[in-house]
């Protein structure tokens, strides 16, 4: 018996190791629009409030803080985005320095509104890309802010800030396939149309047709994967958005788990905070 339980122990000291299992590392990533009207202690307030649930954030109408914005991350611990003038800088994204490095960002001017100078003013797609240090992976975040008035019960509204908006949808779209190459995507923002409406009326250029209606890979919302909570983001619709890039399962690497919405800020809009794990 001796002699048999050695050569078992022989046998399968040859045989190759079970992989480990690959380790799923959380994190979590927000969107908020800070209306641009608060007082400086209300602005505040949001941007403590949301830093305080999310390690990446994309905010909206932000432009005309971005001294402030600068200070504070440094003070932080954070790192910013905010590139370019009050429009431009508008989309800010920001990240904590702990859980990210910064490898590259971009703005892509999309169209003015209605017309140069015109207001409301131009539109911008910001993005970064990060790695994120305890995976090791690439995680790319885009941030927008489509303008408001656009459509009514899902269907677009003929303006020309519609078709400034229809061009927006395309080209965050555009810029999340060409991002996916790279790593993960992430895309958030304010985009101004209702998830509810959007997918019951289905217009083509609307965000459910151009990112999630079609088969995978295409970007999925916290809203399609895990239902409407509460009663909205901007009164009772919901138009405030995390989006990832959802593969095919067998190459997934990085998946949304959950997602709260954040009250309780001075803003008009709460936020929206999705739970992410990627595999290490």
């Amino acid at each position: 018996m001796g002699a048999l339980a050695g050569a078992v122990a022989l046998v399968a000291a040859l045989l190759p190791a079970t992989p480990a299992a690959a380790a799923n590392v959380p994190f979590k990533a927000a969107t908020l629009n800070i209306y641009n009207g608060l007082s400086q202690a209300d602005f505040v307030h949001d941007l403590n409030l949301i830093a305080a649930k999310a390690d990446l954030v994309g905010l909206n109408e932000v432009g005309n803080r971005k001294a402030f914005l600068e200070s504070w991350a440094a003070q932080n611990g954070w790192w910013l985005y905010a590139p370019g003038g009050v429009n431009q800088a508008g989309e800010a994204l920001i990240a904590k320095k702990s859980m990210f490095d910064v490898l590259d960002s971009g703005s892509i001017f999309v169209c003015d509104t209605n017309g140069p100078g015109e207001v409301p003013p131009a539109r911008y797609n910001n993005w970064v890309k990060y790695r994120h240090k305890a995976s090791g992976r690439n995680v790319t975040h885009i941030n927008a802010h489509a303008v408001a008035s656009i459509e009514n019960a899902g269907r677009p509204e003929d303006l020309p800030r519609t078709r400034c908006a229809e061009a927006q949808f395309q080209g965050l779209k555009d810029l999340a396939v060409d991002k996916q190459d790279e790593g993960q995507v992430i895309v958030s923002g304010d985009l101004n149309v209702d998830f509810s409406a959007d997918r019951g009326y289905g217009y083509t250029k609307f965000p459910w047709q151009v990112f999630e209606a079609n088969q995978l890979p295409n970007l999925r919302s916290n809203y399609n994967l895990y239902g409407e909570m509460g009663t909205g983001t901007h009164g009772n619709r919901h138009i405030d958005y995390v989006y990832f890039w959802k593969r095919l399962p067998e190459y997934q690497l990085m998946w949304m788990t959950g997602y709260d919405i954040v009250g309780g800020t001075k803003s008009d809009h709460n936020g929206v905070v999705a739970t992410f794990s990627i595999q290490n």
